[in-house]
């Protein structure tokens, strides 16, 4: 199956249960969802965080928090617990994604990089993946911090 992330756009009163019930993470979960509020990256996740970032962990950046930021809560959810970006950088990842685009993102793309830095998962040089799979996950995940942003929502975000 591999590792999967999952984002998604959660109100201030979500947010607030989650905090006091960190197992509302699982019925949040459950409840299901459609994008642009719920977003699965599958495994495009690991590509587009060092595509924007320009490394394979987290980091400081703006764009770095889009898919590695945010406070741990609840307990392990595969890969480490899920992480709450609070609803103020949540604005800030939405404007620093917003002049981004997919000639951009497809400019900084070299499979053999991103296979020598091992990210996450080594198809990088298979035929056609960067149009049919990163820049169709990056527009979903750029829509979920536009929706997000636009509603002053937090954004959870699991690996799974």
């Amino acid at each position: 199956m591999g590792m999967i992330w999952e984002g998604r756009a959660v109100s201030a009163a979500e947010l607030a249960r989650l905090r006091t019930s960190p197992e509302y993470l699982w019925q949040l979960r459950e409840s299901g969802g459609e994008p642009p509020a719920v977003v699965d990256l599958d495994k495009a996740w690991h590509a587009l965080h060092w595509l924007l970032a320009g490394d394979d962990a987290p980091t400081d950046d703006v764009l770095a928090d889009a898919i590695m930021g945010g406070v741990g809560v609840g307990e392990d959810t595969g890969y480490g617990p899920a992480r709450v970006l609070e609803a103020d950088r949540v604005a800030e990842v939405a404007a620093a994604l917003a002049p981004i685009d997919v000639p951009w993102l497809r400019a900084r793309y070299d499979p053999q990089r991103l296979s020598e830095a091992e990210i996450y998962p080594d198809i990088w040089d298979e035929d056609d993946v960067f149009e049919e799979y990163l820049a169709f996950h990056f527009t979903l995940l750029k829509a979920l911090y536009a929706h997000a942003a636009e509603r002053r929502c937090a954004v959870v975000q699991a690996i799974t």
